[in-house]
């Protein structure tokens, strides 16, 4: 729009100055006054058509050659689809053939001065519009520039929330792992032993009126138990607090032939087990001993329950990469191919051991051949 005043401007200037040499200055006016309407319909239309130009250019031509002298023909600077050079030429060589053509009279001199200042004003023009044009393109790279700087503050800021989010949701998914840690221990450990405190009670019970010596021993041994379950759920709080350590081989073989030994005393079952192919050095992350005593106890306590088995083999073997706890038995369960999703989608226990083991990338098989067979194996 800035430069459709200003080529109207322009316009009436030449036409201002023309009219003390035009000898027909109604004409010029009109003249002017149409060359004023294209240049505002030129504002409103990206591309003007070959007939608006032709015609503009024809308008040009009789506005230049009306007005007398060579300030007219600088109109043809306002011929912008054209090239800068190409207008010049035109605009010269239109006065000239016209100064020579109709006015005979004028000097070969005064011809050359008058078209050198012809050329001049097209060239002061030019500098006009450059100037105009550069003010322009440092006004829109300043505009684009704080467009950019409010775009980037708004990525910015979106992604500040999002970073806050997901650093809500890392805290939330870290607690819900804590919880589910906390609720397999507890499920392990507190379980399997006040399970094992209650047949001991009912055992008790039964030996009261005949054993009263034996029942008060099994009822101390309940005692024991329940107040272990105690300590165990402290312990599973604790977790909360302290990070992962690794602990020895050794030390975890040790504590599962506590466990196998514990479940004989309550249940009169045989058990076992081999250990001989897993080094007492090795070093196994805090996590997974955890998991697998608790494996080891949900797998026993299922033989007996669903399976009522009565014979059970534990092996524990590994490397230094990879540890692998196989617990079988000679129960009769109806665990098979056809419904061992189901099984396993409603029994607490598997569904968690399935769980750990798929989260820390290891492989869980559980058959049922002559026998259940549970094989968990985890890498460290």
């Amino acid at each position: 729009m800035l430069y459709t005043i200003l080529d109207n401007i322009i316009i009436i200037i030449l036409t201002l100055v023309s009219l003390f040499t035009c000898k027909s200055p109604e004409l010029l006016i009109i003249l002017a006054g149409l060359l004023m309407i294209f240049a505002t319909y030129a504002a409103f239309n990206e591309e003007k058509s070959c007939r608006v130009l032709v015609v503009e250019i024809i308008l040009m031509t009789l506005f230049a050659v009306l007005s007398g002298g060579f300030a007219g023909f600088v109109v043809f600077f306002l011929l912008k689809e054209i090239r800068k050079y190409i207008r010049v030429i035109l605009g010269v060589c239109l006065f000239v053939s016209t100064t020579l053509m109709i006015h005979q009279d004028t000097s070969f001199a005064m011809c050359i001065v008058q078209t050198l200042l012809l050329i001049v004003s097209f060239m002061l023009l030019m500098l006009v519009y450059y100037l105009l044009e550069h003010v322009e393109k440092r006004k829109l790279r300043e505009s684009e520039k704080l467009v950019a700087s409010n775009v980037s503050e708004m990525h910015e800021k979106q992604l500040n929330e999002q970073l806050v989010m997901q650093n809500f949701l890392a805290e939330k998914n870290a607690r819900l792992l804590e919880r589910e840690n906390i609720s397999r221990n507890i499920h392990n450990s507190v379980g399997h032993s006040i399970t094992a405190a209650i047949m001991t009670l009912d055992a008790a019970d039964v030996l009261y009126d005949v054993k009263p010596e034996e029942a008060r021993k099994r009822m101390n041994d309940a005692n024991s138990r329940i107040r272990g379950s105690l300590e165990s759920i402290r312990r599973a709080v604790r977790v909360l607090d302290e990070e992962s350590t690794e602990i020895l081989a050794g030390d975890l073989k040790c504590e599962m032939e506590t466990i196998i030994n514990e479940f004989m005393m309550d249940t009169d079952i045989q058990v076992d087990w081999d250990f001989r192919q897993l080094a007492d050095d090795i070093k196994i992350l805090h996590d997974h001993a955890v998991f697998l005593t608790g494996a080891l106890q949900e797998l026993l306590t299922n033989g007996v329950k669903h399976g009522h088995a009565n014979e059970f083999v534990v092996f524990l073997l590994g490397d230094t990469a990879h540890i692998r706890l196989e617990v079988s038995d000679n129960g009769n369960s109806d665990f098979d191919v056809s419904n061992s999703k189901v099984k396993i989608e409603n029994g607490f226990g598997i569904r968690k051991i399935i769980s750990y083991v798929e989260k820390c990338g290891g492989k869980a098989e559980f058959v049922n051949d002559n026998g259940f067979k549970g094989a968990i194996e985890l890498s460290y």
